[in-house]
């Protein structure tokens, strides 16, 4: 494995535990491999801001690339160098079809804040947890002149209840990704992870077999099939493992580490 030089995860469901945590070395393990050359990105959904957070409390500032592949930063940089944003009115029929969904609370993610329709208040702790810099929005008139990188839509059965709402929506110009099972993600047709990565390793002079890709969900696949040593997670959706060569354990059971540890990338 001397040819890899950069580690990738998607967080939820890949490189957090059941409880939503890091894996307890985490720091320790990021530490090593830089010591040898390698290193880490977190590739996420998630907003920028809320990864930067969460990593800078940890003493650590890994590449970043957020919302889906929208966005990239380097290690230790506040600003993206790499950005890919599309006006909200591109997404007005989506929002309007998931507001007729009781229950459903759309979230349209800015570069440096996410704006959160205030219609059902039980929801918001849940985004909150993604979502570190929010603003309240109730009308479409308040966010019509916004450029975004995505609408995030949370509804506690969104694979059930929200998808046949938002499955019609998907064209050759607009992806309707289910992102977990609680959370759909909307974005132009032209954003995703594989972008996002392609931006960064371009970054930094390497090529895709010079990288370790692990995911578990379907807004992985694009980064999942741009390299040549994709690792899907036990638990990772059956359409994400058809696209990978390699499987890992669980995300309750540390796969992430427990693969690296198995190539020999760690002690």
């Amino acid at each position: 494995m001397e040819r890899i030089r950069l580690v990738v995860t998607d967080m939820d469901g890949t490189l957090l535990d059941g409880q939503k945590q890091l894996p307890a070395n985490f720091a320790e393990v990021v530490r090593t491999l830089a010591a040898k050359g390698i290193g880490w990105c977190i590739a996420s959904g998630r907003q920028l801001a809320n990864l930067q957070d969460q990593f800078k409390a940890l003493g650590l500032a890994p590449d970043i690339i957020a919302e889906n592949g929208a966005l990239a930063t380097l290690g230790g940089e506040a600003e993206p160098f790499f950005e890919d944003l599309t006006p909200a009115p591109f997404f007005q029929p989506v929002l309007e079809a998931s507001l007729k969904v009781q229950g459903a609370t759309p979230v349209l993610c800015g570069t440096y804040c996410a704006h959160v329709h205030t219609a059902y208040p039980a929801n918001l702790p849940e985004v909150a947890y993604y979502f570190s810099k929010t603003e309240p929005w109730s009308s479409f008139d308040e966010v019509t002149g916004l450029r975004v990188c995505k609408v995030a839509i949370y509804h506690p059965q969104a694979a059930d209840v929200l998808w046949p709402a938002l499955a019609p929506f998907a064209s050759e110009s607009c992806r309707v990704i289910l992102s977990s099972p609680c959370w759909i993600d909307v974005q132009h047709a032209r954003i995703n992870k594989g972008n996002g990565l392609t931006a960064l390793l371009q970054r930094h002079d390497l090529q895709p077999e010079n990288a370790v890709v692990f995911g578990d969900y379907l807004n992985d696949a694009e980064m999942m099939t741009l390299g040549t040593h994709a690792v899907a997670m036990a638990n990772a959706h059956p359409d994400l493992k058809a696209l990978c060569q390699n499987e890992t354990r669980a995300n309750t059971e540390n796969g992430v580490l427990w693969y690296l540890e198995k190539i020999g990338l760690l002690p």
